[in-house]
């Protein structure tokens, strides 16, 4: 192989080797805020554990902190509406509803030392007393 066909080569693979890294998405450091789509909802609640359910459907990506009483919400589409429903362990209490707007979203800082920022929501809700049933005559 002569020494053209060589550095012919060489200059096609590094132009495929540069393309391919300039096709790869931003990682997440190097998007500009409004370019992220997705982020958290705390709810702090007056009871633990209660069962989630977002937009009809029960909802996986969740965790709970504060023995049970604070649910995080992990990945919802802050550009979208959604429907939480809370649905409390204990019989005493009642479920809530309520609706997440786009509107409902604001940035927080959650790293002082790099600056990190993320969509969050924060909501504090109360359980009210669940209604008796009425009794069958």
């Amino acid at each position: 192989m002569n020494r053209h066909a060589v550095v012919a080569a060489s200059t096609a693979s590094l132009l495929l080797l540069s393309a391919r890294v300039e096709a790869q998405p931003k990682p997440a450091a190097e998007r500009s805020p409004e370019e992220v789509t997705t982020g958290e909802v705390r709810v702090t609640m007056n009871s633990d554990y209660a069962k989630l359910q977002v937009d009809g459907a029960d909802w996986e990506a969740h965790e709970f902190v504060d023995q049970g009483r604070t649910v995080i919400i992990h990945g919802l589409d802050r550009t979208q509406t959604h429907q939480v429903r809370l649905i409390p362990v204990n019989p005493g209490l009642a479920e809530i509803e309520f609706d997440l707007k786009p509107d409902d979203w604001k940035l927080v800082r959650i790293d002082k030392k790099t600056k990190t920022l993320m969509w969050r929501v924060e909501r504090k809700l109360t359980f009210p007393k669940a209604t008796p049933a009425n009794p069958a005559p």
